[in-house]
């Protein structure tokens, strides 16, 4: 039976107020910029977050960071997290 509930058991969705920086060419040099912003994520760490490319591409698209001149964007710090939910349709590992 508890074998069961842990198979049905879904991934945790959190609520994350973080900062995501990256890096700006500007002449010969770059231009470090920051931004606080909230979003929800499955992934339950920093790492998980910055590997993962679907996310990564998500978080520049919404943000309007495209372009040649943009690189280096990642997620710095996580100031909150807050657990909203389960995703019943993706499963825990």
């Amino acid at each position: 039976m508890e074998n069961s509930q842990e198979e049905k058991k879904g991934q945790m969705i959190y609520l994350y107020k973080a900062k995501i920086g990256w890096r700006k060419k500007k002449g010969n040099g770059y231009i470090n910029n920051y931004k606080d912003i909230e979003f929800v994520s499955r992934a339950s760490t920093l790492e998980m977050m910055n590997e993962n490319p679907e996310f990564m591409i998500e978080l520049m698209a919404s943000h309007g960071l495209t372009g040649s001149s943009i690189s280096n964007v990642g997620v710095v710090k996580i100031y909150e997290v807050k657990e909203i939910s389960r995703s019943f349709y993706h499963k825990e590992k």
